[in-house]
């Protein structure tokens, strides 16, 4: 259940193929019941579709909180990089003020983004996010330009007072 939760494409294709035998079936018969059909289909696929984008799944809040760690960095916002990660991760609070202090981004893309799991377990509960982050930004020295870097992160998230914050990571230079 949890798949049409975060992805409603497999029923939406699903929908699409019973409405066309439905189509075709309507232009061979010309019987209206199959019109009435296809409208119970559609308004049931329509209804679906309006669940999922209701429901806000664990691995969807995780992916906000990753998103907004994006989009602090982009817009060189320490503050609200800061906000998404846990007050204890000291080394994770410390490399994002070294990182923002250091380089102007200019841009952050994340890509072939992976909730890989989220353990409920565990007391708070926790998730880890792999994933390829492309940074764009030059030194605010200016010393080196404007360059692109690649990499691999793995970042492991913590549920503390209901939002999901980071609480260590782990940076790849090989992105194979």
């Amino acid at each position: 259940m949890t798949t049409l939760t975060e992805n409603p494409m497999p029923l939406i294709f699903f929908a699409v193929a019973v409405e066309a035998v439905l189509g075709v079936i309507l232009y061979m018969t010309g019987r209206g019941i199959y019109l009435i059909a296809m409208i119970g289909v559609l308004l049931a696929i329509l209804g679906c579709v309006g669940l999922e984008r209701m429901i806000v799944t664990e691995r969807e809040r995780v992916e906000a909180a990753l998103e907004e760690v994006r989009a602090g960095m982009e817009a060189n916002d320490i503050e609200r990089v800061l906000a998404c990660i846990s007050p204890q991760a000291g080394d994770v609070r410390s490399d994002a003020r070294w990182a923002i202090s250091y380089v102007r981004f200019t841009r952050v893309k994340i890509t072939r983004l992976e909730i890989d799991k989220i353990n409920k377990l565990t007391s708070p509960p926790t998730a880890t996010a792999r994933f390829i982050v492309m940074v764009s930004g030059e030194d605010r020295h200016g010393s080196m330009g404007h360059r692109t870097y690649p990499a691999k992160l793995d970042v492991t998230f913590r549920l503390e007072n209901g939002r999901w914050v980071i609480i260590k990571h782990k940076w790849y230079n090989d992105i194979r």
